[in-house]
């Protein structure tokens, strides 16, 4: 998960931008009835998220009455429709969309669409809400679907508010196996039936256990593990060539040192990117260095 910095346009600011223009009176009337407690909302919401107390939001506080359907629905047209093109609140969901990175969810995807970390269909005030539009990735919004966090450790990281990249969580192991599919530590010069990286989450002792939890269900909820095997199966082949060069120039010492600059040189940007696991767990395997490589390598 990546952090980024909370959007500049504000709840009151976007709100009032929504019903601005294009709009019939009754409906700005009917909507502007609704600003202070959708700012409030607003408010307790952003608590929420500073607090990771998401699960302690009752939907009744953040929508209108049940048997005023016709509001609900209004507050949740502000985002589907008073955000669409041509219309004045376009600015907040272009800011949302616009950012310059890769989705915050997964940290591989290109941002195509944005996503209520709170679904509007279950907190209705919370539809135009600038800080509950995400950018994301078409797979991580297929993904999560409308879910709403039942307890602590259903929370998925939120990238204004979760700063997780600090500490190193993130690591990954080549396992490799033999004809009757046992996992078993290949030495050099085997030839193993198969081999796969596996990626899984290694929260630092230091973390709180509830963290941990949390950092869990998002990798999972998000199918993190699946999109950085297939992430690594397309990079090794294209880094075949230098790693049979260090190979030549200095055997497996070289083969590790040169697998080590590359999770380096990844993790200045990114300590938790699928490289910087990738590459750090393939320097520290003694049959990958010895000549294994080639075999990662033709898939």
């Amino acid at each position: 998960m990546r952090r980024l910095d909370p959007p500049q346009i504000g709840t009151r600011d976007a709100f009032r931008m929504c019903i601005s223009a294009n709009i019939s009176p009754r409906m700005r009337t009917l909507l502007s009835e609704y600003e202070e407690r959708v700012v409030t909302a607003a408010e307790a919401y952003e608590q929420a998220c500073r607090t990771s107390t998401l699960h302690h939001m009752r939907p009744a506080a953040f929508a209108p009455l049940p048997f005023k359907k016709h509001d609900r629905d209004a507050l949740i047209a502000m985002y589907e429709r008073r955000m669409g093109p041509h219309h004045p609140g376009r600015p907040v969901y272009e800011e949302a969309r616009n950012r310059k990175t890769k989705c915050p969810m997964c940290g591989v995807g290109a941002v195509r669409q944005v996503d209520h970390h709170m679904p509007k269909s279950i907190y209705p005030y919370l539809a135009a809400v600038p800080i509950n539009l995400l950018p994301i990735c078409s797979d991580c919004n297929f993904e999560k679907k409308d879910r709403a966090p039942t307890c602590y450790a259903e929370q998925t990281l939120h990238p204004y508010f979760d700063d997780i990249d600090e500490d190193r969580w993130l690591r990954a192991r080549l396992i490799t196996r033999s004809a009757d599919g046992r996992a078993y530590q290949a030495k050099p010069l085997d030839s193993p039936a198969s081999w796969v990286i596996e990626f899984y989450v290694d929260p630092p002792i230091s973390w709180d256990a509830k963290l941990a939890e949390r950092v869990r269900y998002h990798f999972e909820t998000f199918k993190l593990a699946p999109l950085f095997e297939d992430q690594a199966a397309d990079d090794l082949p294209g880094i075949g060539l230098s790693i049979e060069e260090a190979f030549q120039a200095g055997g497996p010492p070289d083969v590790r040192e040169h697998m080590e600059g590359i999770a380096r040189s990844r993790a200045r940007l990114h300590k938790n990117s699928w490289m910087v696991a990738l590459y750090e767990a393939l320097a520290a395997h003694d049959w990958f260095c010895s000549g294994g490589f080639r075999q990662v390598a033709v898939g």
